[in-house]
């Protein structure tokens, strides 16, 4: 169909690269497929949509006559607009009773349209400009990480609304919520790009089969070029053996003789090496995740018909709370409800009013991972402020955390990706001997390998934890309790 998104060898790399981040890539996307673009951090999926939208230059072709769209793209802050006139500028023929309906699939009330945008939370934000980018029926959209200011909840609504829709790609790195909508995966490899039919369910089981079959493969490779580099040093040492071993005329020619084919058969076995190595697959390593974990001796928290204040009023129901040694707490509930004030309030961030009981007993050493974190400090500052020693060790954290030592040069870190510039305050929290970890929404940004990777670190060194994710499969694997914040009514 001409409304297919068709790229045939395209190239692509950043200045600053040596490689290119896509080497003669060919993919063909249907206009109504629900896609999933998924891929670790820093493989390019941001620059794919980009390249879609035309914003780079790249060698090859990108056809296609679809009217992309790009989120997410808010209005300035300048634009004092209320969220209908937000959906009127991507659709201005749209009317109110249109746009009410598609704000019921997103749990919106009406009343929302004549509020201004820019006083909405995060989430409603999310919602309104989702909703703006299916108004138009000829558009196309690419939807970049829609789930970063969305709870649990919220995510479940807006894939139940992608659900209804067709023709988008998504990025994400939210499993549960992707399982809800997408018919297609792009997958951005370590080595290829690859597109298959069915959902992350489906991607995940291929992409286990076909790793296991390249490990099989990889490893009969390693043991031919073993016995390759045997049998070429043989070669090697025999011919020049024999050429030292004679001392006449005729036996030094023969010599010679034999030591030119033992060179030509040391060559022609390099080479052989060389392919086998050329055929070693495209399978996804992942290191273990060192956590140096030191556990409390005393109870950290409790909490008695506890809640805290906001205009003299509670800001959620008062909760009952216990977190001893060895637990990994986590505080759920809807955007608005009050999890990172609570979190702060536990930190001691802030002063605050409450009602109820509490005794908090923090210990000295504290992992602490928190969103004005990332706000006050970047790769360089983090790195000025380490010793030698914790430099070494920080480093050798972000390389199992995937990064390669290429990028530890590029201390702007301008072109790295959300996801990597996650990892540089996650290696950072990981960084020496911690009894707390108390971590805001660790998982936002990270792909899905690194959050396998935490979650199989966590479960391994049972760290005690306190923390805040809107990632659903993240907490159900590694949380030991957990609170759910529901507001006063």
């Amino acid at each position: 169909m001409s409304g297919n998104i068709l790229v045939k060898n395209m190239t692509f790399k950043y200045p600053s690269m040596i490689s290119p981040l896509f080497n003669n890539v060919s993919v063909n996307i249907h206009e109504d497929w629900k896609l999933g673009l998924i891929g670790r951090n820093g493989r390019g999926k941001t620059t794919l949509l980009k390249i879609l939208l035309d914003q780079l230059e790249y060698e090859g072709t990108v056809i296609s006559s679809l009217e992309f769209k790009y989120f997410p793209r808010y209005p300035d802050l300048d634009d004092c607009l209320t969220a209908e006139e937000v959906l009127l500028k991507e659709s201005p023929m749209t009317e109110r009773w249109e746009m009410e309906l598609e704000l019921s699939y997103m749990d919106l009330s009406p009343e929302i349209l004549d509020r201004s945008f820019h006083v909405l939370s995060g989430g409603e934000q999310t919602k309104i400009l989702l909703i703006g980018l299916f108004l138009n029926d000829d558009s196309f959209p690419l939807i970049d990480e829609p789930t970063n200011n969305l709870d649990v909840h919220g995510r479940k609504v807006v894939g139940e609304f992608l659900n209804r829709k067709k023709g988008f790609i998504v990025i994400s790195h939210d499993q549960h919520f992707l399982n809800h909508f997408v018919d297609h995966v792009l997958a951005i490899n370590k080595e290829s790009v690859d597109v298959l039919k069915g959902n992350i369910e489906t991607w995940q089981f291929e992409k286990k089969n076909a790793e296991n079959l390249a490990e099989e493969t990889n490893q009969k490779l390693f043991n031919e070029i073993n016995r390759l580099e045997t049998v070429s040093k043989r070669v090697g040492t025999w011919g020049q053996k024999r050429e030292n071993s004679t001392k006449d005329a005729a036996g030094r020619r023969l010599a010679a003789k034999q030591m030119k084919r033992s060179k030509a058969i040391k060559k022609r076995t390099e080479e052989k090496i060389r392919d086998k190595q050329n055929l070693i697959h495209n399978v996804e390593e992942v290191a273990d995740l060192a956590m140096q974990v030191e556990q409390p001796h005393k109870q950290i928290l409790l909490l008695r018909n506890f809640s805290i204040l906001q205009v003299g009023k509670p800001l959620f129901e008062p909760i009952n709370v216990d977190v001893y040694p060895g637990d990994r707490f986590f505080i759920t509930g809807k955007n608005g409800v009050g999890k990172s004030t609570l979190l702060n309030f536990i930190i001691g961030n802030g002063k605050f009013e409450i009602t109820g009981d509490y005794h908090i007993r923090l210990p000295d050493k504290l992992s602490v991972l928190h969103q004005k974190n990332q706000l006050d400090e970047d790769y360089a500052t983090i790195l000025d402020d380490l010793t030698a020693k914790e430099k070494e060790s920080y480093l050798h954290l972000l390389r199992q955390l995937g990064f390669q030592r290429s990028s530890f040069a590029d201390r702007s870190s301008k072109n790295w990706s959300a996801g990597e510039q996650k990892k540089v305050f996650l290696a950072h929290a990981l960084l020496g001997n911690h009894s707390l970890f108390i971590w805001d929404e660790v998982t936002n940004y990270l792909d899905m390998l690194i959050i396998e990777q935490l979650i199989d670190a966590i479960e391994r060194h049972e760290p005690t934890m306190v923390g805040v994710d809107h990632n659903e499969h993240f907490v159900e694997s590694i949380a030991t309790k957990k609170v759910e914040l529901r507001r006063e009514v």
